[in-house]
């Protein structure tokens, strides 16, 4: 990357006490929950951090209880803050462990008029675990939603989808990843952990069908909300389990990639998936990978058909 400074479209705070009993924000010490305070890092959009810190001092100065992990008990546990790097359009959420923020209406209008956020929600995670959003989300300003733009693409964003942190490199690895599947029109692609439709959007000209498949329904429906924004006419989105849906679109449909593109997550491939690459054989995978030590298993299974 030219310049690889605040360049992340995604801040995530954990909010908690410290050994002192400070309210804190920051990042978590490595294998632990234990809050390391940071008010600079080089890396993240300075507008986001700039949100996050009134946010801090805020709840600090209304003494609002953050979340304590032992105890399950307060109300503020992460602040997370998403940037539109070329639309400059930005979503706070706000995960809680109950329903009620004290002060939440001054909150709202203090994010609006300071700092022009487009859309605040207040995400609901009453549960012990280490996931950062719950499933329940309740709008306090905005639609719900921002905009960003991807090459000729614009695409919606909501809290639960998921969109690469680096959208400037993400550009970048997509037309690699297309560059090196060498798509004609003729191709039917698979576009695999497809998130909001990134890939598949980016790929629809250059063949003759894209199929998606999502496990996370919002991210589903964004994706074919962006394919409705960006025109794109030959591609069809499917939520579910990922080796579900490609069996039943090989096995019942009777739909075979000759090309597929798989952006797993951290844990890779699962093992049915890689048997229906094989027994479909498309003429080639292209592996993204953001864990490259499940990606090396899964090539080393896929290499039985595959030369890399």
């Amino acid at each position: 990357m030219g310049n690889p400074y605040h360049y992340r479209n995604k801040a995530q705070y954990p909010v908690g006490m410290d050994k002192e009993g400070k309210v804190q924000i920051g990042v978590f010490a490595e294998r632990t929950h234990e809050i390391i305070p940071m008010q600079k890092c080089f890396i993240q959009n300075e507008v986001a951090e700039k949100i996050a810190f009134a946010i801090y001092k805020f709840i600090k100065q209304k003494g609002i209880d953050p979340y304590n992990e032992k105890e399950q008990k307060g109300i503020l546990r992460h602040i997370v803050i998403k940037v539109g790097m070329r639309t400059h359009e930005i979503m706070c959420i706000l995960v809680v462990n109950n329903k009620k923020i004290p002060y939440e209406s001054q909150l709202v209008d203090m994010l609006v008029k300071e700092y022009d956020v487009k859309t605040i929600v207040k995400n609901i995670n009453d549960k012990n675990t280490n996931v950062i959003l719950g499933n329940n989300n309740t709008i306090l300003h905005g639609d719900g939603y921002i905009y960003d733009i991807l090459g000729d693409y614009t695409f919606k964003i909501s809290p639960m989808s998921f969109y690469q942190v680096n959208p400037t490199q993400a550009e970048i690895l997509y037309n690699i990843a297309i560059e090196m599947a060498n798509l004609n029109k003729e191709d039917i692609l698979f576009d695999l952990y497809c998130g909001i439709g990134t890939i598949g959007i980016f790929a629809s000209s250059y063949v003759k069908k894209v199929y998606g498949i999502e496990i996370v329904e919002q991210a589903i429906k964004d994706a074919k909300e962006n394919a409705k924004i960006n025109k794109i006419e030959n591609i069809e989105f499917y939520a579910g389990d990922v080796e579900k849906v490609f069996s039943n679109l090989i096995e019942k449909k009777q739909i075979y990639p000759n090309v597929i593109i798989v952006d797993p997550p951290r844990k890779g491939l699962d093992e049915n998936t890689i048997r229906n690459i094989l027994a479909v054989q498309p003429k080639k995978v292209v592996y993204i990978s953001c864990n490259p030590a499940t990606m090396v298993r899964d090539i080393k299974l896929l290499e039985e058909k595959y030369e890399t």
